[in-house]
């Protein structure tokens, strides 16, 4: 199978100066690129990404989230899609489905550091939402 970039060396380049722009803190740069190259290159995942991305900068976590879950459908095996899953449900304080992203990233790729920042928060909240439970139990 053929990925994007080996199809279109420019989507290389676009990405990367996508990533260079979010670096930046040019978040709104990043996203008129992501839409510019969205019209001309079509609706590939690696631009569903970087618009995600542009999107999460901005607090535009719906948006980002339709995104990234059709760029989930063409790439269920990107660690990226699920890591930044899993910072979506974070936001929304939902842990269980934060958990279920991030145990899916870090087996699509254990080594992201990013991954293991994910985990530390996440077993962080874990323990202080156990700790809660248990104190709330112990007050019945």
């Amino acid at each position: 199978m053929t990925g994007p970039f080996e199809r279109n060396d420019g989507l290389r380049e676009i990405v990367w100066a996508g990533e260079q722009l979010l670096a930046g803190g040019q978040h709104r740069a990043v996203l008129a690129l992501a839409i510019r190259a969205l019209r001309e290159h079509g609706d590939l995942p690696a631009l569903r990404v970087l618009r995600a991305r542009a999107l999460l900068a901005l607090h535009l976590v719906g948006d980002a989230e339709r995104d990234l879950a059709l760029a989930l459908r063409v790439r269920p095996e990107s660690a990226t899609i699920h890591r930044l899953l899993c910072e979506i449900a974070l936001r929304r304080g939902d842990l269980a489905r934060a958990e279920a992203f991030l145990e899916r990233a870090l087996d699509l790729d254990p080594a992201h550091p990013r991954g293991h920042e994910l985990a530390q928060v996440t077993q962080g909240w874990r323990a202080e939402h156990t700790a809660r439970l248990y104190a709330v139990r112990r007050a019945a």
